[in-house]
């Protein structure tokens, strides 16, 4: 993870697949860009506004519908992912420097693609 930045009450750190898979879809649906920026300023209000946890080799990570649009979103809570089930999943590479206050954003992409990529 490389940058973090503090909106709302939370601070978030993006996944470079994340970074690239927004900077594509800024010049390729520069309105979905704006409702998918709209949906995580909610999600760093509030990022147990889940619209699902994920099983399997994505477990612990929770997903997020963007409208209409069809756009996912992938990401993580800290506080939420320490707790869960009482282990710790420490899969993130900066795990250890990333406060209970953290959401980390790891992919992002439309929902016609989520059976290829593994969601």
């Amino acid at each position: 993870m490389e940058e973090t930045f503090q909106e709302g009450r939370f601070r978030y750190y993006s996944a470079e697949h994340f970074k690239k898979s927004l900077e594509r879809i800024k010049k390729e649906d520069p309105e979905g860009a704006k409702r998918i920026k709209a949906v995580m300023e909610r999600l760093l209000e509030n990022p147990e506004d889940t619209d699902g946890m994920l099983a399997g080799p994505h477990r612990g990570k929770m997903k997020k519908y963007v409208g209409r649009s069809g756009y996912r979103l992938i990401y993580k809570w800290c506080d939420a992912c320490r707790k869960l089930e009482g282990e710790v999943l420490r899969d993130c590479p900066d795990c250890g420097r990333m406060g209970d206050e953290s959401v980390v954003f790891f992919d992002l992409f439309h929902k016609a693609d989520a059976k290829r990529l593994g969601y």
